[in-house]
This record gives C-alpha cells, structure tokens and sequence, in this order.
C-alpha cells in the first residue's frame, strides 16, 4: 500500500517536471527567433509640424464691427382719441403695402359728430350774441349824443335864468329849479356815456367768445377727423395692435409702419480705430447668422463721443435700397461690418489667427521650436494666395518676425519650445 503511493507521488512528480522543462524550451525557442525592431534614427522619427515661410504681405488696415438695421422712416401710429374700434379695411394686413394717408384703423366717431354739432351751435348763438350787441352800441350811442345835447340846453338855460337872477328879473325859486333840471339831466348824460362806454368791451368780450367757439369747433371736427388713423409715411405694416370692438385709449399705438427705403446701421467699432476711420470708407456687410448674404456700402457719418462703458465708438452707414429688390436688407437685422480703411496697403508680418497661442508663435530654426511672444496690430479676412493655406482669418503683427521664419500653422496642444520636428511646408499640403 505504501509503495503505491510512493510510486504515485513519484510519476506526478515526474511529469511536472517534464512540463516545466518543456515549457523553459518552447520559451527559449519564441525568444531566440523573436525579430529585432529596427531603430529609425532618421529625422522621419520627428513629429511633423505644417509651417508658411514668414513673408511681409500687402495688407490694407481692416476694423470689424456690429450693429442693428433700423430704417430712418418708421412710425408708432398711435389713437389720437378715445373711442372703439369700429373697422379694419381689408388692406389692414401685416406685411401690406400702405400709402401715406391711407386708412389703417375706423373708430366709431358718433361722440365726436355730436361735439362738432354743439360747437357748430355754440358759435352761431355767439354770433347771435354779437349782433345785437351791436344794436345795442348803436342804440347806446344815440343815447349819449342826445344826452350829451340835452346837458348843453340845461346849462344854457341855467345860466340864462342865473343872469335874469342878477338882474332882478328872476326869483331864487326859478335858479333854484334850473339847476335841479341841469343837475339830473347832467347825471343822465353820465350815466348814458357810462354804458356807450362798456359796450366795446362787451363787444370785445363778444369777439373773443366767438374766437373761442371757432377754436372748439375746429378742434371738434379735428378729433372727429381723428376718427379715422391714417398712415403717416409710405411703407409696409409691421404690427397692428387692435381689433374690431376694441376700445382705444388716447395716445395707444393703434399700428407701425415700417419703410425700408432707406436704413441706417449704427457699427460699433473699437474706440481705437478711431484715428484711422475716415468718412466714405468702404464697409462690407454680412448677416451675422445663418444664411450669410452680403451688401456693399460706406461709413457717412461719425459719432463724435466715444462709448465710455463699452470703449466703442460709432459709425453710421447709410443704404438707400428699393424695396422691391431680391437682395434686400431687412430693418432689424444683426448685420457684422468690415470697414476697409482708405490709406494705402502697406507690407506687414501677417500669419494665420490659429497659429497665435496665448499670445505666442512657435518658429523653426534648425528643426528646433521657438517660441516668440507676438503683440496684434489689427485682424483682417480674407484669402491671402501668397501663403497657399485656405484660411480666413489672419493677424497682422505689431511685432517683427525674421524672414524665412517657419511659422507653424496650428501648434497643438503636445508641441513645446525647444523640441525636435520635421517640417511640411503649407505649399507641399496643399498640392497633395
């Protein structure tokens, strides 16, 4: 028993053995015909880097900018009275056409007919009331005139009688009475050039009533005119704001009319172009979002301040369009402005906006990276063909670069100063 179970013990043991040494073998064997890796020493072990020969290019100074269409001839057409809404014409559509003077809005004006009715009546009972003030004054004044006469004959009596007095041939009693008589009819007299006297007052007073009716009057046929809202200018409806029933309030925008004739667009650029942006500069517009469409046309007129907040300043561009054509600038559009400066093109150090990283560029010099720190004069847009790369947007450099630099185009985020690469020129890119 003891035996069987040695020589079981030894035969496991033997073909661990056996395993092991043949798995050493077959280790020995993968490894001895294991292929060596060769080594590339040459400079295509190099990360490769895309560079543009640095060259001055011929520039012109460029200024980008902001703003908002706004047409110079719009109107917020408000209810000049109170009153409801009584009708809207057929043409009363948004997006329709109007001529100035044509009816937008019908309020319901039977308040108004009455009040120029009444004014109507206030006025001719005016009148009434200065013609016979009139009869009155001519009336009056005969009266003064023969009081006036009346008054002569009393005295020329009263005095007749005091000289018969002083000659004996007249009684105290006689005096006495005459000028009791004088007395009264000098008062009389008084009393009727006292009212000739206030009847051109009156008659003023009368005058001026009746220039007030007509006043109320014209303004009573002026608010029932009013009943009716009429276009101010020629354009195109933008809003209408009521309905029929609606009651209006006075001063309530009733509707806006829109001519899109002639716009102006208010840029915004940096204040620091200031000194280089010139009346009839060119500007090239663009829509600044989707559907990108384009228009020519030049600054002519210049804000004189300065933003404070915003440190921009203000330029105006006018375009005068015809509403009729396809490429039509609509009022309101967010439009980006390009202006192209009027002084000469001048040579600059100009490289792609991409390959500026933290306000640095990375050269080449002798397979080697430099990294140089670079300040921007200004940005354009556009294709420069000199440096055969497709891009857009380039930054013309305040600092000067060395001719025959090799300036890489997009450094990515693994290249360092000081590293080995090997260089692909932008032409050799764009031919493959």
């Amino acid at each position: 028993m003891a035996t069987g179970r040695f020589l079981s013990f030894l035969f496991r043991s033997v073909i661990i053995v056996a395993i092991l040494l043949l798995s050493f073998s077959i280790v020995s064997v993968l490894v001895s015909t294991m292929p060596q890796i060769e080594k590339d020493t040459s400079d295509r072990a190099l990360p490769a880097v895309v560079v543009m020969e640095a060259a001055l290019a011929s520039v012109e100074r460029q200024t980008i900018g902001f703003g908002t269409a706004d047409p110079l001839q719009h109107a917020d057409v408000p209810a000049r009275v109170a009153s409801t809404v009584e009708a809207l014409p057929a043409t009363s559509r948004i997006g329709r056409a109007v001529r100035k003077g044509d009816l937008i809005v019908a309020l319901d004006p039977t308040d108004y007919q009455q009040q120029v009715i009444r004014a109507e009546q206030s006025l001719a009972s005016s009148k009434a009331d200065q013609a016979i003030l009139a009869v009155e004054q001519e009336a009056a004044n005969k009266r003064a005139a023969l009081a006036s006469q009346d008054q002569v004959l009393a005295e020329a009596e009263l005095a007749r009688i005091e000289e018969a007095f002083a000659r004996g041939a007249a009684k105290q009693r006689e005096v006495d009475a005459a000028k009791q008589r004088t007395i009264g009819i000098t008062s009389a007299a008084i009393n009727a050039n006292e009212i000739a006297g206030r009847l051109p007052a009156r008659e003023e007073q009368a005058f001026s009533t009746i220039a007030s009716r007509e006043a109320e009057l014209t303004l009573a046929k002026e608010d029932l005119r009013r009943c009716n809202i009429l276009s101010p200018i020629d354009g195109v409806l933008q809003e209408i704001d009521v309905r029929v029933g609606e009651h209006v309030q006075s001063g309530q925008r009733i509707a806006r009319v829109v001519n899109s004739d002639l716009l102006e667009i208010p840029l915004r650029l940096p204040s620091h172009a200031r000194s280089h942006i010139s009346i009839g500069d060119e500007v090239s517009l663009r829509s600044a979002g989707f559907g990108k469409r384009f228009w020519e046309a030049r600054i002519t007129r210049i804000a004189p301040e300065d933003d404070t907040q915003t440190r921009t300043m203000i330029v105006y561009v006018d375009i005068d369009q015809d509403s009729d054509s396809q490429n039509l600038v609509p009022p309101g559009l967010f439009v980006r402005g390009q202006v192209t400066h009027s002084q000469a093109a001048q040579n600059r150090w100009v490289v792609p906006r991409r390959s500026i990283r933290e306000d640095r560029v990375l050269v080449v010099r002798d397979a080697t990276l430099r990294s140089i720190p670079v300040s921007i004069d200004f940005s354009i847009t556009g294709e420069i063909s000199q440096f055969g790369l497709p891009d857009q947007d380039w930054a013309v450099l305040e600092t000067p670069l060395n001719s025959g630099d090799l300036v890489v185009v997009d450094p990515g985020g693994t290249l360092r100063d000081g590293m080995q690469v090997r260089v692909i020129l932008a032409d050799e890119v764009a031919l493959q």
